[in-house]
């Protein structure tokens, strides 16, 4: 089954919420934001995501809930203390360095209390690191994930049936190109003789034909469309396994943008020409989508 990386799940436990975000990445990147006293937690955090997911990057957020007794930051006195009176020595060294309290202005010569507030260890929540509740949100955070997996997977159907759509639109384009590509052969002696007439040139006709036949052979796409046909078969069968895909479909679609292109590059007639370029279109439309395939 298809799975992206897109995705947003949300879990609250006793007074305490988490959100995950996901977004493609190439690899798996875990990213936490958790109060100081459940930092603890990250390592077994780690380890649970681990286990479910394989590609993207993802934010998970642990934030207190409103009116929450259990999540009702404090401020560390001591901390605190020791903060600005190091502030205090700070402002004093920088007035003797400039000798003059006119070159700072008001404004930097006082303390803000949201700014003190903002500083790292001033505010502390009141999670009992040994109190059950940290059980709580690692249960929390599995449902979480849970959540986010499941919401992958329905994004990642609704990339199947796209990939779906796209697919069986470049397999019509392949079989009216390779109806097309019958008339290469007369598209190529025409276009010569307009250039020998236009030249007045006079050339034998078995010279003629042999060009004919050599410009015919290099511009053969029999190959190319081949390989896409079977290049379309493998992307559908990866669709349908179970384990992540994502790396090999963009190998896929990469490969196949490659045959696309040297389709396009070989094919003369006008009406082959559109066609190839609404090819490439549809390739291009696979290979941005498959970049959020996990």
């Amino acid at each position: 089954m298809v799975a992206s990386m897109t995705a947003f799940a949300r879990s609250e436990t006793v007074g305490w919420v988490w959100e995950l975000r996901s977004v493609n990445h190439r690899f798996l990147d875990l990213s936490f934001n958790l109060p100081s006293s459940a930092q603890s937690l990250e390592p077994d955090l780690r380890a649970h995501a681990k286990k479910v997911l394989n590609r993207g990057r993802i934010e998970a957020s642990l934030s207190s809930a409103t009116n929450s007794p259990e999540a009702t930051p404090t401020i560390n006195v001591q901390e605190l203390r020791s903060l600005l009176i190091n502030a205090q020595h700070a402002l004093s060294a920088m007035r003797e360095f400039t000798r003059t309290d006119d070159t700072m202005s008001e404004r930097d010569q006082r303390l803000d209390v949201l700014d003190v507030l903002r500083w790292p260890g001033v505010l502390k929540d009141q999670i009992d690191v040994t109190s059950d509740l940290h059980k709580n949100i690692c249960n929390s955070f599995v449902v979480a994930l849970t959540k986010l997996v499941e919401g992958r997977k329905i994004e990642g159907e609704s990339l199947r049936l796209l990939f779906k759509t796209r697919l069986d639109s470049i397999r019509e384009k392949l079989t009216q190109l390779e109806s097309m590509a019958k008339l290469q052969v007369e598209f190529i002696r025409q276009k010569l003789d307009q250039r020998l007439e236009k030249l007045g040139a006079n050339v034998e006709p078995s010279r003629i034909a042999q060009e004919v036949a050599l410009l015919a052979q290099r511009a053969d796409v029999h190959e190319e469309i081949d390989r896409l046909n079977v290049q379309i078969s493998e992307f559908e069968s990866c669709l349908q396994r179970d384990e992540p895909q994502g790396r090999r479909l963009g190998f896929i679609v990469q490969e196949m943008a490659r045959e696309s292109n040297t389709l396009a590059a070989k094919l003369a007639p006008p009406a082959a020409v559109t066609l190839t370029v609404d090819l490439k279109v549809l390739v291009d439309q696979i290979r941005e989508q498959v970049q959020n395939v996990e």
